[in-house]
């Protein structure tokens, strides 16, 4: 009965995975009809694997380009607040920050969280 219920589920993931993917790729186009696995299934095996390849490498280029464009935009924030202290330092201000919010690792303002009784809230 276990090893049934399990056989379903796996069924049911690879499934769901399986539609994820055909619904996000951008090579759709590319994948074989499902009516050829059964006609040629090594080679309806490999052409998938091929297309899957060529997924995960589009994808993994896209988040990298992501992740540049964080770090500059964190750097360019960096430098904005450099320069707010500078313009500060030169009228003979003192530049205060809000101790209501504190900058987070990524370089973004934040909220600091207030604490009552040990609880937050």
């Amino acid at each position: 009965m276990c090893l049934f219920v399990q056989g379903i589920l796996v069924s049911l993931a690879v499934a769901a995975w399986y539609m994820d993917f055909i619904s996000k790729t951008i090579y759709a186009d590319l994948l074989p009809d499902r009516r050829e696995f059964l006609r040629h299934p090594i080679q309806t095996s490999k052409r998938f694997i091929e297309v899957y390849k060529m997924h995960m490498a589009h994808t993994s280029q896209v988040y990298s380009e992501q992740r540049l464009k964080k770090a500059e935009d964190i750097e360019k924030r960096k430098q904005y607040r450099l320069e707010r202290q500078r313009m500060a330092e030169e009228k003979g201000e003192d530049y205060v920050e809000d101790p209501r919010y504190y900058i987070g690792e990524d370089g973004v303002r934040r909220r600091r969280v207030k604490r009552w009784f040990g609880i937050w809230e």
